[in-house]
């Protein structure tokens, strides 16, 4: 009996080695074409094909792009990450990104469908060709500021590699530099991760808009209340020179060439606003205004708000105020709803535009 039991135990211990050990194998069978399935992924395809990349291939790359060689170690580093993603930019070509920046372009193939385990079907895929980006160097950086701010970086102040350009809607603004213009800088060639910092114009740190690589500061702050604006403005008088811009047009400002010498102090020579005025003064039109008399008070509703300051010395703000007149014994009311743009010349805040709100003009 005991005999019998022994070779039952010996079969049972036999029996089970056996069914582990297929088990495994099967297991391993599964694993080993699960892992099949997941290499041929198309993003794990173009993945590999960077991690597979050797110190000779990125040695020849940085060479072939005039980089220094000593970069390769760091070249390499970038290469084993796993956190590329791929952009499709043709038919089977995509552009490999690594923080923003676009290190490799991949041709691919298609070598047709699959079936993994009888379940899983897949496409599988060969490299046609893998060209790398080197032309700005492993890290760069495109940064967007307005000239009255500066960059620096790794707490170097950065004045390379720029283009300034004028905001074209604001042409009418560019008298002098106190309108600042649109900068880019193009920072290039660096061996590792900078910190880049970004000031205004009074030494304080702004947080810019980042998309990838991309720094974008517009530099334009919006205030609503001329409360506000004042700690900037100081106590300059906009309403007034909106009421006596308004008066103007309708030949009531006193004053030679009918008010023009007022005016004159608010605008600059030379400037489109200053031959706007000139030209109404000088021209016959004005004395075709209808006799007309001003109401008591001249002016009701008024407000000044919505500035928008692109530096300390340049801002627009929008005016709103009614005009009331009396024409040929018909009331009549006049509502001026402008945006109007000053710069400053010689401490003193300048007229440059004033455009309609309502009708754009």
């Amino acid at each position: 009996m005991d005999k019998k039991k022994s070779t039952f135990k010996k079969a049972l211990m036999i029996y089970t080695i056996v069914l582990v050990l297929m088990s495994l194998c099967f297991l391993g069978y599964v694993y080993k074409n699960l892992q099949k399935y997941e290499n041929n992924l198309l993003d794990n395809v173009l993945k590999n094909t960077i991690h597979n990349l050797d110190k000779k291939q990125l040695t020849m790359y940085l060479q072939q792009e005039n980089k220094s060689t000593n970069l390769v170690d760091k070249y390499e580093e970038l290469t084993k990450r796993d956190d590329f993603t791929f952009v499709l930019t043709d038919e089977n070509v995509y552009d490999a990104y690594l923080d923003g920046r676009v290190l490799f372009t991949i041709q691919i193939k298609s070598l047709g469908e699959a079936t993994c385990l009888g379940l899983l079907q897949y496409e599988k895929f060969a490299i046609e060709s893998i060209t790398p980006h080197l032309e700005k160097g492993l890290y760069y950086y495109k940064v967007e500021i307005p000239s009255t701010y500066t960059l620096y970086v790794n707490n170097n102040e950065y004045n390379e590699n720029k283009k300034e350009e004028e905001y074209p809607e604001l042409s009418y603004m560019y008298y002098n530099d106190a309108m600042p213009k649109k900068v880019t800088y193009e920072i290039t060639d660096l061996e590792n991760d900078a910190t880049l910092t970004i000031k205004d114009e009074d030494g304080n740190i702004v947080n810019p808009q980042i998309d990838g690589v991309n720094y974008k500061v517009d530099g334009i702050k919006k205030i609503k209340t001329e409360e506000e604006a004042k700690k900037i403005i100081g106590d300059f008088d906009i309403l007034t020179i909106a009421k006596n811009w308004s008066l103007f047009l309708s030949r009531d400002l006193n004053g030679a060439n009918y008010g023009f010498g007022t005016i004159q102090d608010y605008v600059i020579d030379g400037t489109e606003m200053y031959k706007k005025a000139y030209n109404w003064a000088h021209n016959i039109d004005i004395t075709f205004i209808s006799n007309h008399t001003l109401k008591n008070p001249p002016f009701t509703n008024e407000s000044v708000e919505n500035f928008i300051f692109y530096s300390n010395e340049a801002f627009s703000c929008e005016v709103y105020l009614e005009k009331h007149m009396v024409v040929k014994g018909e009331e009549q009311t006049d509502i001026m709803h402008d945006t109007l743009s000053f710069i400053k010349e010689n401490g003193k805040w300048k007229l440059m535009n004033i455009k309609g709100i309502t009708d754009g003009e």
